[in-house]
């Protein structure tokens, strides 16, 4: 996590605060792009797998019918 943050001190106020180095919603254009079809390319490996979540609500539908199956 420390590569992903920098620390910064609010001139007005004097507090030290964390902040995300990236501006992550400059990359959203992307998005798509990056997370289509990742599920299917996570299902299609041929390798053993284990999918942690926080939550079984979190999975899609395909994920869901793999998970249900035993899949993983």
């Amino acid at each position: 996590m420390p590569a992903q943050v920098r620390e910064v001190i609010d001139k007005p106020t004097g507090i030290k605060k964390y902040v995300w180095r990236t501006d992550l919603m400059a990359t959203q254009q992307y998005w798509t792009g990056w997370f289509k079809g990742l599920t299917k390319a996570f299902l299609d490996s041929p390798l053993k797998k284990q999918l942690l979540l926080a939550g079984s609500e979190r999975m899609d539908k395909e994920l869901t019918i793999h998970q249900m199956q035993g899949k993983f």
